[in-house]
């Protein structure tokens, strides 16, 4: 009997997930009952940050990120942990030096981190290359991503030969990125299919969000493609904006044929879990939306990110404007051809979604653009994927000369940190000052919340919880046990 192939799952719910659905304000005393579930749940590998993950655990839940890495390994501790990584960002929208780069690569590894996976919005290999040198050095897995828009620049060709750069550069996995969920089923396998062909044995990932309502149907195609692993949530964060279920894609891989190492009574009681979550937070749980293709066509021409659409709205009401919502997401569609289609996350939606609002607003395009974008036009953030329209080129750009992009990028930053600002009582707290402006971060010292490790409540007690704070006029609860529970519940009379 020939030997089926192993589709692999990589789980998101920690990162990914919640910051599709939920703003990245899950709580670590949320994470940690389960953490110990979802570490034998069989999955290859769980994402547990990012860089937003710093900014919003200090910011608005007082928590310490790197303390969250660590209390959750200690409850998945042969489970590999990894990150996203933004390039040479990191976070924000300025590059940050290689020595930089390097320590937040040491403090990972130290706080439980195994592996990372890289994203530069452009897909440019030299906002890249540090990472992957130091990352190799140090033993890291590293992946890359290769963002995917809908775009005529990403073609299949192009899409196979920046893999194949990426692999020659250090990669050890490649991840193909829909992150806007746009991706159609035919183009995820004919994508994923010259992916294959382009990196040979090399790890191949599919991450696609599912916003368009095409992304059960695009997962299918990838396993159809030879896809190794997928990303995935637990049922609670998944669909809607987010990722696809766990679950689904573990029945799609049987259907196949293939196999998965996965539990599926623990992904039943991970999910049971992040129910209650949801219940407790008051969070909506997604559905797995069907498929609008006029939806599909209108949003695949901006790929403005939802988050960002909220904050278009907020800013026309406030000028009186609320009724030309379509024209400024017309518009981006065409500011996004017109820079040279960069992927839709930040700093470029932002990029996209500010300039175009300008645009309609003052009613004449480009007439003040934001400092950043002008650096843009110049280079200092990559090369494009597209070239960009050569007058709006020249208009933001002023007449200017491309900037030299690595410039200053190898003059150590830590000792000017240290001198102004220490000290610091660690290197991950020097790293949580870098994540944070000093303001952020001096007021993040002031309020920081300890993170409680509580034992996972057992379901009847949950149900006792709940329906006593909405009757107020229970005064006897009994609890029996045969072959099932049973509860009772005695009012006042």
């Amino acid at each position: 009997m020939a030997k089926k192939r192993k589709i692999k799952l990589l789980d998101e719910t920690l990162r990914n997930a919640q910051q599709s659905l939920w703003a990245t304000r899950m709580r670590t005393e949320s994470m940690l009952p389960i953490a110990g579930v979802i570490g034998e749940a069989g999955f290859d590998t769980v994402c547990v940050g990012a860089g937003v993950s710093f900014e919003s655990a200090a910011m608005y839940l007082q928590e310490d990120q790197w303390e969250r890495m660590r209390l959750l390994k200690t409850k998945m501790p042969k489970m590999p942990f990894d990150v996203l990584v933004r390039a040479r960002n990191l976070w924000g929208w300025t590059a940050q030096p290689y020595d930089v780069q390097t320590l937040f690569l040491e403090v990972l590894q130290r706080n439980g981190v195994e592996g990372f996976k890289l994203f530069d919005g452009l897909n440019d290999p030299r906002n890249m290359q540090h990472f992957l040198d130091e990352g190799n050095r140090l033993g890291f897995a590293v992946k890359v991503l290769l963002g995917y828009n809908e775009s005529p620049a990403h073609t299949d060709a192009y899409l196979a030969e920046k893999a194949k750069q990426f692999v020659d550069a250090g990669a050890k996995a490649i991840i193909l990125s829909d992150s806007p969920g746009v991706m159609l089923p035919d183009r995820a396998f004919s994508s994923l299919s010259a992916l294959r062909k382009a990196i040979g044995d090399t790890e191949l990932h599919f991450h696609c969000h599912t916003s368009s309502g095409q992304g059960r149907e695009a997962c299918a195609a990838a396993i159809r493609a030879g896809t190794d692993v997928f990303w995935t949530a637990s049922r609670p964060l998944a669909w809607g904006s987010a990722l696809p279920d766990a679950m689904a894609i573990v029945d799609m891989a049987e259907d196949a044929g293939c196999e998965t190492d996965m539990d599926r009574a623990a992904l039943a009681e991970i999910a049971d879990w992040f129910y209650w979550v949801a219940h407790k937070e008051g969070r909506k749980v997604p559905e797995d939306k069907p498929f609008d293709a006029e939806y599909h066509r209108r949003y695949s021409g901006h790929q403005i990110p939802g988050g960002m659409i909220s904050n278009l709205i907020q800013q026309l009401a406030d000028r009186g404007m609320s009724n030309r919502l379509d024209e400024v997401l017309e518009e981006a569609g065409r500011v996004r051809r017109e820079l040279g289609f960069p992927h839709m996350s930040t700093p470029f939606s932002q990029f996209v979604g500010v300039q175009s609002l300008m645009n309609v607003v003052q009613g004449e395009r480009y007439a003040s653009p934001p400092e950043a974008l002008q650096l843009y036009a110049r280079g200092g953030f990559g090369e494009t994927i597209a070239p960009m329209d050569p007058d709006v080129k020249d208009k933001l750009s002023g007449g200017l000369p491309d900037l030299d992009m690595m410039e200053g990028l190898d003059e150590p930053l830590l000792p000017k940190i240290r001198a102004e600002f220490g000290p610091f009582d660690s290197e991950e707290d020097l790293l949580t000052f870098l994540f944070l402006h000093p303001a952020a971060y001096q007021e993040f010292r002031a309020n920081r919340k300890p993170i409680v490790d509580r034992p996972r409540p057992h379901p009847v007690a949950c149900l006792i919880d709940e329906v006593a704070s909405k009757h107020k006029t229970l005064n006897e609860v009994k609890v029996r046990q045969n072959d099932a529970i049973t509860v009772d519940f005695q009012r006042t009379q």
